[in-house]
C-alpha cells in the first residue's frame, strides 16, 4: 500500500478544517507528508509538495514563524496551539487557530506533526465590525481635529508609501519617542502579520478601509496586541494619505485570564466564546452557562442553571469530575480532564474541561470557572492514529507491536499457557516477480483473510511484515490440537486462488510452539517457532512442524 493511501487512513475524509501532517525530518527539515482536500483548496499545495521541505514551498516569512512553532513540538513533546492568518490560493484572507500535536514512533521519538487549522475568520471579522464605528465619528474636519489629537488610540497619518507625516499624543506615548516621523509603519509589524498588514494598507490606498488584529513590537523586549484600523484620506475623490489607528488592546485579552476582576466583564466574553463557559457556586451548582451551550450541546443555555455541576456529564465520569472541582477548591489549584456530554439528541461528545476556582480578597472560595472545549474531532482522529500504530496498513490485520504487548499480558499471567504459529507463503518471491507487487499484494490480503477464518475468533492473527505471519493462540497447550489447527490451514490455504482473473498455487509452512513456563522472553519464543518453520521447510514446506519450550 502506498504512503498517501496509509495517510488517508489515518484522516477522515470528512473533516472540513485544514489538516496538515508534517514529517519530521531528521537533519530537522520539516515535510508535508499529507495534505487534505480542504488544506490543498485554500493553501494552493497539492500532493507534489509532498516531501519538499516546506520552506521551499512557503513564504520564508510564513516558514519561519511554522518552524518555530515545529520545533517547539518536538521540544516538548506537547501539543502547540497558535492563531495565524493566511491568504487562500483566491487571494482571500482567512484568520485561525492551529493546533499542533506530536505523533511518536515505536522509540518514542517525535516522527509526525499533526496540524488541524481551524477557520476564526468569522469571529475576526466580528472586530472588525466594533473598529468601524470609529469610521462614522469623523464625518466633521473640525470634530476629528479635536479627535485625532485627545484620542487615547494612537493614531498616525501616513502619506502613500506608508511613511509617517503626523500623530497623535497616545501614539507619541505608545511608541515612547518624541519624533518617529518619516519612519514607515512596518517597522513595528511581527513578521507573522506583515503580509495581512500590507494588504490592509494597499486596500485603504484604493480607498476602502481595512482593519485587523495583530501584534505591534515597540522594542526587544515589548510586544503589546493591537487592533489595527487604516482608513484612506479623501480629497475631492481621491486617496492623498492614510489614517492609521491602532487600538492597544492587550489588557483586555489579558483580562479574559482574571475572571475574578469583574462578573460583568466575563459576562461579555463568554457570550462570543465558541467553548462552553459555566460558571459554578459554592454549593457546586451551576450559576451560569454561555449561549455556545446551544450551539454545542442543543441546549438552552438556562437548562442547566440550578443543576449539579455534574448535570449532563456522561455517568462513568460523574465521580471523576465531582473529586476534581473539591480537589481544586481544597488546592486552590486549577483542574483539567477529558469527559464526555450527553447533547439533547441523545449522543456525546468528548469535552476537555478546565476549571479554575476563584476566591475573594479573604481568601474564601467565590465560584469556579469552567470552560470546556470540544474535542471529539481530536478523539477520534486520537483512535485512527492508535488503530495505525497497532495495525498493518495492507491486511489490517494487529502488526508486530500488538503482538509484543499482548505476548507480555500472556507470560505476566499466573497461569501462563498459549501457543505461537509462524507461517509464511511458501515461493512468493516468484509471485511478486511474475505477476508484480499489486498481485502480491493481493495474495497477501487474501492469506490473511484465509488464516482468520481458519482460527477462533478470540485468537490473535498478526502480520509481521512481507509475507510472514504469526498466530496467537490463546490456552491451547496440546499437540494434538495444534495438528488440528495446523491441518486446517494447510486445506484452507491449498483450496483454488482465483485473484483478478489469474489462478495461483498457493502453499504455506508453519511452524509451531507451545509456551508453559512464563521464565521466556518473546524473542525466545518467536526464536523456536521460527526454528520449527525452518524444519517445516526442510520436510519440503507445504507442511508444518511443533517445537515445545522446556
Amino acid at each position: 500500500m502506498n504512503h498517501e493511501h496509509l495517510l488517508y487512513r489515518v484522516v477522515m475524509s470528512g473533516i472540513k478544517e485544514m489538516v496538515f501532517i508534517v514529517k519530521v525530518e531528521i537533519d530537522g527539515e520539516f515535510t508535508y507528508a499529507f495534505i487534505n482536500e480542504e488544506a490543498k483548496m485554500r493553501a494552493g499545495l497539492s500532493e507534489r509538495d509532498y516531501g519538499k521541505p516546506i520552506r521551499l514551498i512557503q513564504d520564508p516569512d510564513v516558514t519561519s514563524y511554522l518552524y518555530e512553532q515545529y520545533k517547539q513540538v518536538v521540544m516538548t513533546r506537547e501539543d502547540v496551539i497558535y492563531k495565524d492568518a493566511y491568504q487562500s490560493s483566491s487571494g482571500e484572507v482567512y484568520y485561525s487557530k492551529t493546533r499542533l500535536s506530536p505523533l511518536f514512533d515505536e522509540q518514542g521519538n517525535c516522527a509526525y506533526i499533526t496540524a488541524l487549522v481551524q477557520d476564526i475568520t468569522e469571529s475576526t471579522w466580528a472586530e472588525r465590525s466594533a473598529i468601524e464605528s470609529k469610521k462614522r465619528a469623523v464625518e466633521s474636519s473640525e470634530r476629528f481635529k479635536s479627535l485625532f489629537e485627545h484620542n487615547l488610540d494612537a493614531m498616525m497619518h501616513l502619506n502613500l508609501e506608508g511613511e509617517i507625516e503626523s500623530m497623535n499624543r497616545a501614539a507619541e506615548d505608545l511608541f515612547h519617542q518624541e519624533n518617529i516621523r518619516g519612519m514607515n509603519y512596518t517597522h513595528w509589524i511581527a513578521s507573522a502579520d506583515r503580509l495581512q498588514t500590507k494588504d490592509c494598507f494597499q486596500s485603504a490606498v484604493e480607498g476602502k478601509a481595512e482593519s485587523l488584529r495583530l501584534s505591534i513590537r515597540l522594542s526587544e523586549d515589548e510586544v503589546i496586541e493591537g487592533i489595527s484600523l487604516f482608513v484612506p484620506v479623501l480629497v475631492n475623490g481621491e486617496v492623498t494619505g492614510i489614517y492609521w489607528i491602532l487600538k492597544d488592546v492587550t489588557g483586555e485579552i489579558n483580562a479574559v485570564r482574571k475572571f475574578e476582576e469583574s462578573e460583568e466583564k466575563f459576562r461579555i466574553i463568554a457570550e462570543n466564546a465558541q467553548d462552553l463557559i459555566t460558571l459554578v457556586d459554592h454549593r457546586g451548582l451551576i450559576i451560569y452557562t454561555s449561549p455556545s451551550y446551544k450551539k454545542l450541546l442543543g441546549h438552552d443555555e438556562t437548562d442547566f442553571e440550578g443543576k449539579p455541576f455534574s448535570f449532563g456529564v456522561e455517568e462513568k465520569y460523574i465521580e471523576r469530575i465531582d473529586q476534581a472541582f473539591v480537589r481544586a477548591i481544597k488546592e486552590g489549584e486549577p483542574f483539567n480532564l477529558q469527559v464526555r456530554q450527553l447533547t439533547a439528541d441523545h449522543t456525546t461528545i468528548w469535552t476537555e474541561v478546565q476549571g479554575t476556582p476563584v476566591f475573594d480578597e479573604q481568601d474564601t472560595f467565590k465560584y469556579m470557572v469552567v470552560i470546556s472545549r470540544d474535542i471529539t474531532l481530536t478523539k477520534q482522529q486520537e483512535t485512527k492514529l492508535k488503530h495505525f500504530a497497532y495495525h498493518d496498513s495492507l491486511t489490517g490485520l494487529p502488526n508486530r507491536r500488538m503482538l509484543q504487548e499482548e505476548m507480555k499480558k500472556e507470560l505476566a499471567k499466573a497461569d501462563t499457557v498459549f501457543s505461537v504459529v509462524i507461517l509464511d507463503i511458501d515461493h512468493f518471491k516468484s509471485i511478486n516477480d511474475q505477476k508484480g507487487h499489486d498481485a502480491g499484494d493481493a495474495v497477501i490480503e487474501e492469506f490473511a483473510a484465509r488464516l482468520t477464518g481458519s482460527v477462533r475468533w478470540s485468537d490473535l492473527v498478526v502480520r509481521l511484515g512481507g509475507d510472514e505471519f504469526v498466530i496467537l493462540l490463546y490456552d491451547v497447550q496440546s499437540k494434538a490440537v495444534l495438528s488440528q489447527i495446523a491441518d486446517k490451514i494447510l486445506e484452507s490455504i491449498r483450496a483454488p486462488w482465483f485473484i483478478r482473473h489469474h489462478q495461483f498455487d498457493v502453499t504455506t509452512s508453519i511452524g509451531m510452539t507451545i509456551v508453559r513456563e512464563k521464565n521466556h522472553s518473546a524473542e525466545e519464543i518467536l526464536k523456536a517457532a521460527d526454528e520449527a518453520l525452518y524444519l517445516a521447510k526442510e520436510k519440503g514446506k507445504n507442511t508444518f512442524a511443533v517445537l515445545e519450550l522446556n
